[in-house]
């Protein structure tokens, strides 16, 4: 009850996104911690995911838990999902109280095999388990140019797309003359007021962030949140079916600046099937954001050897304090201090230390700092080179990889940093 009173600005601040995340889910969020504030991962309270391989191990698994355990049989939904490699059930309610965390726990120890079932766990925008969104709220500002700048591209061998999965799309972004470089750029509606939401422009902005990269790609914003919903979460089997959605858009590259901790760390069962039903034999790259948790645990997507993880450095080349490293960091790229296209209104902050600030955005911009944002700077590297080389996309990202050096930090020691284009 008091968890928000005590500790540090970062205590108090995870605890607001967390409660407010869930009251913008109608209740529907559950973490594997008593104090909110200490949470790894964030899941719904009564869905179990299952990859179709095991569905009869886990029925069976089922069937053998103590009657007192489940009131009655996990109903499995009748939706579809990724053509039937992944299955999603409903538990009743516990009459112990245990939570689908706990469930999965009596499971295996009963023989499931660990791992073959998951909590349908929240994937949130640039989160992690110390918090929920990127590592600050957006801030004005009096400049009128994006930084990192903007790029001439002098050379295109052929049409490049990318889509990025995110909040939404600002419409009036992509036809005001003081953002130009988001021409042409189009996708979902985040329906914004002029009292923006939080979480609001999260899309649009890493749009403007891979334009900027790569001025000549084809961008389109695929919305998980379109008008608020979701507090900017998304759950996995949910996530799943917007991947298949921006697939459709035939991308080469999908930025991805959002992410989860998952229960026992392991691998998240939606995007490794996503992966294995649609990606593994696509020429289609994933770029995600590593996370804003100064921490090395796995952070998924992330940290599939198959995705690129990026973290965030600090303009003066140092690791940010606030980034991820380790397994879910590929590469570093600059995620302090952006400034990018972002939509006119007002903004009330809704986490400690800033709780209640207004913030009123109406030059069409606002400065911003995550992983969020070190992700598309890649993204828009991969894309830019299969633009001027006409290269695979799994090529172009080994090209734009090739480049990194070599440097250590005290925090992360021995890491990969890709500088900022200079052409």
């Amino acid at each position: 009850m008091g968890d928000w009173k005590i500790g540090s600005d970062a205590r108090r601040r995870t605890t607001d996104q967390l409660r407010d995340f869930r009251a913008a889910n109608d209740g529907q969020v559950a973490w594997d911690t008593e104090a909110p504030a200490d949470f790894t991962y964030v899941y719904h309270p009564d869905r179990v995911l299952v990859r179709a391989a095991d569905v009869d191990d886990f029925e069976r698994a089922v069937a053998q838990l103590d009657k007192g355990t489940l009131g009655e049989p996990p109903r499995r939904d009748d939706v579809r999902l990724l053509d039937g490699e992944l299955a999603r059930y409903v538990l009743a309610e516990r009459p112990g109280g245990q939570s689908v965390p706990e469930v999965l726990d009596l499971l295996e120890a009963g023989g499931l095999r660990p791992g073959a079932a998951s909590p349908d766990h929240w994937v949130h925008v640039s989160p992690g388990g110390g918090s929920l969104c990127p590592a600050i709220e957006p801030e004005e500002t009096g400049l009128k140019e994006p930084w990192p700048p903007r790029v001439p591209q002098h050379e295109k061998s052929c049409d490049v797309s990318v889509v990025v999965v995110d909040t939404g799309w600002n419409p009036p972004s992509g036809t005001d003359p003081r953002t130009p470089w988001l021409d042409g750029v189009t996708g979902d509606d985040e329906l914004n007021d002029p009292e923006l939401r939080p979480y609001a422009g999260h899309g649009t902005f890493i749009a403007g962030v891979v334009r900027c990269v790569a001025p000549e790609t084809k961008v389109f914003v695929e919305g998980f949140a379109i008008g608020g919903l979701g507090g900017g979460g998304v759950l996995e089997s949910d996530l799943v079916v917007q991947l298949e959605q921006a697939l459709k858009h035939d991308p080469q590259v999908i930025n991805m600046s959002a992410g989860c901790r998952t229960r026992m760390d392991y691998p998240s069962i939606a995007l490794e099937r996503f992966h294995h039903k649609h990606l593994r034999h696509r020429d289609c790259v994933l770029v995600a954001a590593a996370g804003n948790d100064s921490w090395s645990a796995p952070f998924w997507p992330a940290a599939f050897e198959w995705c690129v993880g990026v973290g965030s450095l600090d303009r003066d080349g140092r690791v940010s304090d606030f980034s991820n490293f380790g397994v879910s960091a590929d590469v570093y790229a600059l995620g302090r201090n952006h400034v990018n296209a972002f939509p006119d209104g007002t903004f009330v902050c809704h986490e400690s230390p800033n709780k209640g600030d207004v913030r009123v955005f109406d030059s069409g911009m606002a400065r911003w700092s995550g992983t969020s944002f070190a992700a598309p700077l890649v993204a828009g590297m991969i894309a830019r080179e299969i633009s001027k080389t006409g290269s695979s996309a799994r090529d172009a990202r080994d090209a734009v990889l090739a480049t990194a050096r070599y440097d250590s930090d005290p925090m992360v020691g021995p890491h990969r940093e890709l500088d900022l284009i200079d052409e």
